[in-house]
């Protein structure tokens, strides 16, 4: 006769994942204290006794131990394999028979998944869940892989997503069904000027959407590039937690975004000199930019730029330019010459994957050098047409104060040929910058620069490579690196600050530079690179950030710069 005393059975229940609860009882009834002859199983059609048995502790020989069965039950249990396990005995050969009895899970003859579809897909889920077909159901391989399934979910920022149903019917058919969680709503709060469509248009996500908290993130970061805010706040608020939906709800305070500048000042060496500089980065709540400059002193300049981000509500950008730009410059030999431009730019751009955004440009210019200080006829005029195929992303965190992402940019120009003009060349530039944290809210800032010409014709000294001075190699002026002999077609320059906030208006910089021109580009070398070194402080201004640096070249001479506008 077989005396049952011990069981385990699982009890499969809907919670957030499917968990698979115990229960272990017992009978009041003492198990019989004897010596085991034997151990077996039985109700196991599918799973082999052996299997199971290499789980048991016990040995045949031994005396019975309610603590020791009670753990290799459990043991046989934790295969997962089982809906109920039992122990019972029977009286076999002077001793104790231990049968362990299972009930096996059912056999899984199909899979039914719904609600990832705007998730993963279907291939992505069966492989994380990894439930084999045609055999018997290992529940506890299937809630670690269910826990794993919602642990991938969340980390990828889909924070509302849970399952509602998790259920194995007799036949075999595991059902499991998510709901990611939906937005029915974005609320726009406080954007007295700024349209709504402005603002939504920066968020890659909207009405109907699955929730997922990254491209919230994204969007309040393309928000604060905008600079149209003060400050942003959005908040995930919950709608109806059955439905699992939410609505974002957006707070702003908007900033001042038209602006206008002016200055001026006398100097013994130029005279006088000044600007003034009109600018509207929110044209009527549009999002579109106008800006007017005027400019006189040892460089006078008019120019006129417009861009519109969204054109005709699309993902196309659509911009011009306009100027006319005359400037007095000296080259290494302190021989004067005046450099004129005059033309405009027409661009039309579209965003790519990933953050990038592409655009085309037409660029007019007509260009003219006259020597000052010598009669010698080496007056030059120029035309130029052009179309600059670009590549830009910038995931940079902060504008001010970057300490995280990059900025990379990447352009062809070609000129000449079938576009008109009569300067013939090839162009290729590339731009890259990367932001990483320093020390407390210090910031790291490396920029790698480089340009290589392949001309056609001989290249005007408008379209040649500046070096040195504010912008590029500091320690050294422009003119250390404008030659009357040689054109400057190609450049590498490499970057390097340490950047120390003060507070929210004022930083230090201690910086390194290296950078060098070439006219060919096998003269190429990393091994042929100026350096220079030194500090500087910045303050953020409505104008925007002004720059003052002391840089030291590498015979140790000194060099004053100061700039508006970031380095990079």
């Amino acid at each position: 006769m077989k005396v049952k005393f011990l069981s385990i059975k699982t009890i499969l229940i809907l919670s957030l994942i499917l968990f698979a609860f115990v229960t272990v009882s017992a009978s009041a009834q003492q198990i019989p204290i004897d010596e085991i002859t034997r151990i077996s199983v039985e109700g196991n059609e599918h799973i082999s006794e052996s299997e199971i048995l290499d789980q048991v502790e016990t040995e045949v020989g031994e005396q019975t131990d309610q603590d020791a069965l009670r753990a290799d039950m459990q043991a046989v249990y934790d295969l997962g394999y089982f809906a109920d396990v039992n122990i019972v005995f029977e009286n076999y050969e002077d001793g104790l028979h231990v049968i362990f009895e299972v009930v096996e899970n059912p056999i899984i003859n199909e899979i039914n998944i719904s609600g990832y579809e705007e998730i993963y897909s279907e291939e992505r889920v069966l492989e994380i869940l990894d439930i084999e077909i045609d055999k018997v159901l290992n529940a506890r391989k299937m809630n670690e892989n269910l826990r794993s399934l919602q642990e991938k979910i969340q980390d990828d920022g889909y924070i509302l997503a849970r399952y509602t149903d998790v259920s194995v019917s007799e036949e075999g058919v595991l059902n499991i069904e998510i709901n990611p969680g939906y937005l029915v709503g974005i609320e726009i709060e406080g954007n007295d000027k700024t349209q709504d469509k402005v603002i939504l248009r920066e968020m890659p996500i909207s009405e109907g959407d699955v929730v997922n908290i990254r491209n919230i993130q994204q969007g309040y970061q393309n928000l604060v590039r905008l600079q149209y805010f003060e400050n942003i706040s959005p908040e995930l608020e919950r709608v109806d937690p059955d439905e699992n939906t939410a609505k974002l709800v957006i707070s702003l305070d908007e900033a001042q975004t038209g602006r206008l500048n002016f200055g001026g000042g006398y100097s013994s060496k130029d005279g006088w000199l000044g600007f003034v500089d009109v600018s509207e980065e929110n044209l009527f709540g549009r999002g579109q930019r106008i800006a007017a400059k005027w400019q006189f002193g040892d460089t006078t300049t008019y120019s006129l730029n417009f861009n519109e981000p969204y054109l005709w509500d699309t993902n196309y950008s659509f911009g011009f330019s306009l100027y006319d730009t005359t400037t007095e410059r000296t080259n290494i030999d302190d021989e004067r010459y005046e450099e004129s431009k005059r033309g405009g730019s027409v661009t039309l751009g579209r965003p790519l994957p990933r953050n990038w955004r592409t655009s085309l440009r037409y660029r007019l210019e007509d260009s003219d050098i006259e020597w000052l200080d010598d009669v010698d006829d080496d007056d030059t005029s120029t035309s130029l047409r052009s179309l600059t195929l670009g590549f830009n992303r910038n995931t940079a965190d902060s504008t001010f104060h970057p300490r995280s992402g990059s900025h990379n940019n990447f352009n062809i120009e070609h000129a000449g040929d079938f576009i008109g003009g009569d300067v013939d060349f090839t162009k290729f530039n590339i731009d890259s910058r990367k932001y990483l944290p320093g020390f407390s809210d210090h910031a790291i800032a490396l920029r790698a620069k480089a340009g290589i010409t392949y001309p056609r014709t001989d290249l005007p000294r408008s379209e040649q490579y500046n070096l040195g001075g504010s912008d590029t190699l500091r320690g050294y002026e422009r003119s250390d690196f404008d030659f009357r002999d040689k054109d400057n077609n190609n450049l590498l320059l490499f970057n390097v600050e340490y950047r120390i906030p003060f507070n929210e208006s004022f930083s230090g910089v201690l910086f390194t530079d290296a950078g060098n021109v070439w006219d060919e580009r096998g003269k190429i070398s990393i091994s042929d690179l100026n350096y220079g070194y030194g500090l500087g402080a910045r303050m953020n201004t409505p104008v925007g950030q002004l720059r003052l640096d002391y840089g030291w070249n590498e015979d140790g001479d000194g060099q004053l710069h100061f700039s508006i506008g970031s380095t990079f």
